[in-house]
């Protein structure tokens, strides 16, 4: 993965990671955590693995990555403009939280609560615009995905919500919880955009709730992980490690003995994540840290 030209201002951790939360592509950072097992990272959008990353932050209570910078740099700027003395909610003259518009206007995140306030006045078009700029810089933002479906319904622009509805299905958790109406406005869709004809989410489109824990057997992750051999078949590679990540987040949210009925091990899912991306899409999603002094 491309490491940032500005990567030797902050001190890189290994991303070897073992289980599937943070996700492949999560590189954490050692400055401006704040030391409750939180950490901002670069991360490389899936099927950007030769661009520059954006910067996230773990809300490990939740399980999930904040989107909030769109480079490194934008972080690095921010975090200078840090007040020392300011007395913000943490006690910590460290914390950086999520940039405003004006100080990034490609952060995903900023994107996202803009789109929202728009919508308080029912400014439906700049919502829009602000949504794909946050999902353009990161197509795996399952809550931008969602919300922005919703909007292209507004519109009247049917084949384009049906595009980010599958988006947002085959998005990982820890970018959005899964959109249990989306999916159920899916299966009421009767056709869709020629290049989605053949999608395994469309066409399972009406056996898919997105419900998940709770229950001893859940039909759902056998369509999941048939649509990644499906998509692993058509060669749709981004799609395959989307979702792959996001069948690994699911499962791993369920008890053991869920995973275990349904065969899944945390560490040798991980394992053929890495080994799809590097054998069979060619580019591997970790990042080789530079020796020192290099």
């Amino acid at each position: 993965m491309k490491l940032p030209t500005a990567y030797k201002s902050v001190t890189l951790y290994d991303d070897a990671y073992e289980v599937p939360y943070p996700p492949l592509g999560f590189c954490p950072i050692a400055e401006h955590q704040l030391g409750n097992g939180d950490t901002f990272g670069l991360y490389w959008p899936i099927g950007r693995e030769d661009c520059d990353p954006i910067v996230a932050e773990t809300y490990h209570d939740e399980w999930s990555i904040q989107p909030h910078f769109s480079s490194l740099d934008r972080f690095l700027a921010t975090a200078a403009n840090i007040d020392p003395d300011a007395d913000d909610e943490y006690d910590d003259d460290s914390f950086v939280g999520t940039p405003t518009f004006d100080e990034d206007p490609q952060s995903p995140a900023a994107c996202l609560f803009a789109a929202r306030e728009h919508l308080k006045s029912q400014n439906v078009d700049a919502a829009i615009a602000s949504l794909e700029v946050a999902v353009s810089v990161l197509p795996e933002y399952s809550e931008a995905q969602a919300l922005l479906c919703g909007q292209y319904r507004r519109v009247g622009n049917n084949d384009a919500a049906i595009r980010s509805a599958i988006q947002s299905i085959i998005s990982p958790s820890c970018f959005g919880a899964p959109p249990v109406q989306i999916v159920q406005w899916l299966s009421r869709q009767s056709s869709g955009p020629a290049e989605i004809e053949s999608d395994p989410i469309w066409l399972n489109r009406e056996r898919l709730t997105l419900k998940f824990g709770g229950v001893k057997e859940n039909d759902e992750y056998k369509i999941l992980r048939d649509a990644i051999d499906q998509y692993l078949a058509d060669s749709a590679f981004v799609r395959a490690m989307t979702l792959m990540q996001t069948y690994a987040q699911l499962m791993y949210s369920e008890t053991v003995s869920f995973q275990e009925r349904y065969d899944f091990d945390p560490k040798a899912f991980v394992s053929w994540q890495r080994e799809v991306a590097a054998t069979q899409y060619g580019k591997a999603r970790i990042l080789e840290l530079p020796s020192k002094g290099s």
